[in-house]
């Protein structure tokens, strides 16, 4: 008797390195953790204690597919502050993460052939999740010597009749970069010329060090922006899995009907947690980005005079670090660190070709570990 093969998709479908690196470095004593990107710290009482209520008061039950009128209103505030301009409740899906906003708007655009635009480097689910439903993801370059900014001129060039969106993140995963206004501008006006969608993953907006976090909503293009973003790493708030999608006019029921085959709603306690989040005060937020400015600033003590740094983080709190010559790639060398060395990054190469000779490293974790773990990283790159 044979069994029938399983799915092409699924089997060639692009492979999360972090997942692996993490699994990797989970199963080994005093490991210091430069691989992993959420906060260190927990999510503040409040939110939780507010999720507490929520199921003592009987949020234990089905809630709307689009999610809970509250909360949308409360994303709506926060995306017009951010915008600049009114952004309507009705235009915000509550999803499970940020990574389902992302899935949502690629299934609810995309069909079979289309293709759309990724950056490399990218966060890796933006090849796997055009890969899942069939539309071809194209990588457009952020090179370091243009501090991971990309060339506008390039990103047109690559459209094509199947071109459908255009994706981008600003505070960037792995890079740090943070797209000026003009570079915000410029790639709205690429999609408005050729009528494309562009999807921007917002998701580190609240942690900026250098310049300032420019929406792709603050431009007047609403038929064909989508924004991406969530409570994960703003309030520390990761494993509660709540993002949104801000969706063009008219667009937010589809993207809420697309949700009923696969996760139908975010939970209702982690959507009244979430609505706490952001109605409260905003101070826990801060507190936030101060010790990941901090800590970016360790990171530059280290790093910044080495060569090593590819380019300094103006944002997020990811910084990619250069592995030289005398090491063959970045899956190796990342291997290799955590057996010899004991210090857990993750290879550039799961974030696109053009980084497989860097690795990434997140500054979440206590100040002086951290320290330690980046003179580990440098001493090793350069020999010691």
């Amino acid at each position: 008797m044979t069994t029938r093969p399983i799915s092409e998709k699924a089997k060639t479908m692009p492979r999360n390195a972090i997942r692996e690196i993490m699994e990797l470095a989970g199963g080994r004593k005093d490991i210091i953790h430069l691989e992993v990107g959420e906060p260190d710290f927990s999510t503040p009482d409040h939110i939780v204690e507010a999720a507490y209520q929520a199921l003592k008061e009987g949020w234990t039950k089905y809630v709307p597919g689009a999610g809970i009128p509250a909360l949308r209103e409360q994303i709506a505030r926060r995306a017009s502050g951010r915008a600049g301009r009114a952004v309507e409740a009705d235009r915000v899906v509550v999803t499970v993460g940020a990574v389902g906003a992302l899935y949502t708007a690629i299934l609810m655009l995309c069909d079979a052939g289309d293709e759309v635009l990724i950056p490399d480097p990218c966060w890796p689910n933006y090849a796997s999740i055009p890969h899942i439903v069939g539309a071809t993801p194209v990588r457009y370059s952020q090179l370091a010597s243009r501090r991971f900014l990309p060339d506008l001129d390039e990103v047109e060039a690559k459209v094509t009749a199947k071109t459908k969106a255009i994706m981008i993140n600003t505070p960037g995963n792995p890079t740090g970069v943070v797209f000026p206004g003009e570079t915000m501008r410029g790639l709205v006006d690429v999609a408005r010329r050729h009528d494309l969608y562009l999807i921007s993953d917002e998701v580190y907006e609240d942690f900026v060090y250098e310049g300032e976090h420019v929406s792709a909503s603050s431009f007047g293009l609403d038929e064909q922006v989508f924004v991406v973003s969530g409570v994960s790493k703003s309030y520390a708030m990761t494993g509660w899995r709540l993002g949104y999608l801000i969706c063009p006019p008219g667009m937010s029921d589809l993207a809420t009907a697309l949700q009923d085959p696969t996760v139908a709603s975010a939970a209702a306690a982690t959507q009244k947690a979430a609505e706490a989040a952001l109605a409260s005060s905003q101070d826990c937020v801060a507190e936030a980005a101060a010790i990941f400015r901090r800590r970016r600033d360790v990171l530059l003590q280290v790093l910044g005079n080495t060569g090593l740094m590819l380019a300094e983080p103006d944002g997020a709190f990811y910084a990619l670090v250069g592995i030289g010559d005398r090491h063959p790639d970045s899956t190796t060398f990342a291997k290799a660190l955590i057996a010899e060395r004991k210090v857990a990054t993750v290879p550039g190469l799961t974030f696109g070709p053009s980084c497989d000779k860097a690795v990434r490293v997140a500054f979440t974790i206590d100040d002086e570990v951290l320290r330690q773990g980046l003179e580990i990283l440098r001493d090793y790159v350069e020999g010691g």
